[in-house]
């Protein structure tokens, strides 16, 4: 029996290298992913491409970063991983030359790197690897989608799947294109959904607000059963709250986080304000407060302004105006006027 992790899109160097991102990166790698490595006895790692976030460039930041928690730890842990090459990894749109975790990591000898499609067996299980397809390898690996096989790993658009919540695609290859796999699994999506026999795996950690209500983490397949188990990332660091008056949510979970607030009723400014500092105390890395205006959408603002005529509001100037004159004569004088250049016809 041998269990292998399927790895979703990684991401190194994300928002532009964040470093608070990599903070959160690397307490999911260093108190879930590698404690679980440990503690199982896991072998095999498989990646499913996005390796890296940034197309154009790589700081040494993010090089030493993803050395320090990724490619030490597998050696550590005596671990192998192959892994795809995905969208991000490429710097051209048409062809996956000079892709970045070849020229970063292909002389490490704990990764195999399927920039071409291929197969490898665990156990009598066969893996086909497609990578990014692209104009340079588009025939090639359509030519593989259609024959079919056990175990399709790939980065795939597929249309009708969930990008992020909220969000279909609406165009790619299509469900029926993999009919002769036994299984598919894909990387690219950030969101977990599956459809027939094709998986999209998700990430094993939010990369943006699109994933603030999505469920991320990695899998782990068993190969004597072919049974996939689901290990959740308990650390989440985007938090959208909503703010009716009142807000029950657990701040200590936002140090270091993304917040943001969805204003949808604010009778009690102080207590509003109140909350606010709450937030502040906890110390999150952003905050942002989202203003709710549908207390004066056009269904309701007719509650909030009660309109008046032209004659109305005059009556309602001169009562406020200070004279010795009669209003009332004043009232009828200027409201003759009013009506008299009502009744002008325009040259």
């Amino acid at each position: 029996m041998t269990k292998v992790i399927i790895l979703g899109d990684l991401h190194f160097g994300s928002r532009n290298a964040n470093r608070t991102v990599e903070q959160w990166q690397r307490k999911f790698l260093e108190e879930t992913f590698w404690p679980y490595v440990k503690n199982n006895g896991i072998k095999n790692i498989i990646q499913l491409g996005d390796y890296f976030d940034s197309r154009k460039w790589l700081g040494v930041n993010t090089l030493a970063f993803q050395r320090n928690w990724f490619v030490e730890k597998c050696d550590e842990h005596n671990v192998h991983v192959n892994m795809i090459i995905g969208n991000h990894d490429i710097p051209y749109k048409h062809t996956l030359e000079n892709n970045s975790p070849e020229q970063i990591l292909d002389l490490e000898p704990r990764f195999t790197i399927w920039s071409k499609p291929g197969t490898f067996t665990i156990d009598d299980v066969d893996f086909t690897m497609i990578p990014w397809m692209c104009k340079d390898n588009y025939e090639e690996c359509f030519d593989l989608v259609k024959q079919g096989g056990d175990i399709c790993v790939g980065h795939f658009d597929i249309e009708g799947f969930v990008m992020h919540l909220g969000a279909i695609s609406k165009e790619g290859l299509h469900l029926s294109d993999f009919k002769n796999w036994n299984t598919v699994w894909s990387g690219h999506y950030h969101t977990q959904s599956q459809n027939q026999n094709i998986h999209y795996l998700g990430t094993p950690y939010q990369m943006n607000w699109s994933d603030a209500n999505s469920t991320h983490g990695f899998w782990v397949f068993d190969t004597t059963d072919r049974s996939m188990e689901f290990v959740e990332n308990p650390h989440r660091y985007f938090h959208r709250m909503y703010w009716n008056d009142s807000c029950d949510y657990d701040l200590t979970r936002i140090k270091d986080g993304y917040v943001k607030v969805n204003v949808q009723k604010k009778s009690d400014f102080e207590a509003f304000e109140t909350f606010i500092d709450q937030i502040n105390f906890n110390s999150p890395f952003d905050l942002r407060v989202i203003e709710s205006y549908e207390e004066f959408s056009q269904e309701n603002v007719k509650d909030l302004i009660e309109l008046a005529s032209t004659e109305k509001l005059i009556e309602e100037y001169i009562d406020e105006v200070a004279t010795n004159s009669n209003k009332e004569s004043v009232k009828q004088m200027m409201l003759k006027i009013y009506q008299e250049a009502m009744s002008i016809e325009e040259v």
